[in-house]
């Protein structure tokens, strides 16, 4: 847990480039898809930790860090999360009107989260700032570790 915290501290701070990291064996990585984010929008990077059912009652804490990253995978935002219990969220936004756009006034951009090993659900959304209404939803994914590819065998008759 010590290795993981450090190496979500070092990849928030823009210390290690993400090629670069190695992740511990019980280590999550959840990842967006991208998409772009122009002026008068945010985007909003969700978690959930689910809760369990019952009759499983004891849950651990889920500790995470979340972040915005452009297409170079530059952090934009991020935010170490607080222990969650089953059922809490969190997210992270990053609004374009007090981000430095490119010349263009576009970006591309994706979020992921990093956990200590517990499942997440998570959602990346484009807010329109003067309506506050979600113009995209784009769901997030388990990237890492790679869920193993069952031998599906056929049999033919």
């Amino acid at each position: 847990m010590k290795t993981f915290l450090l190496v979500s501290m070092a990849i928030l701070n823009g210390a290690v480039a993400m090629a670069q990291v190695t992740f511990g064996p019980y280590t999550k990585q959840y990842t967006s898809g991208a998409v772009g984010i122009v002026a008068g929008q945010t985007a909003r990077w969700n978690i959930v930790y689910p809760t369990i059912p019952a009759p499983f009652a004891a849950q651990a804490l889920c500790q995470a860090a979340i972040a915005i990253a452009d297409e170079r995978g530059n952090i934009l935002a991020s935010k170490d999360v607080p222990p969650l219990i089953g059922g809490n969220s969190v997210s992270l936004d990053l609004n374009a009107d007090t981000q430095a756009l490119p010349a263009g006034g576009r970006i591309q951009i994706h979020g992921f989260a990093s956990t200590g090993g517990c499942s997440l659900v998570t959602t990346l959304e484009i807010v329109d700032n003067a309506t506050q209404k979600a113009v995209v939803v784009l769901d997030g994914k388990l990237t890492y570790p790679l869920r193993p590819v069952l031998n599906q065998t056929r049999i033919l008759q």
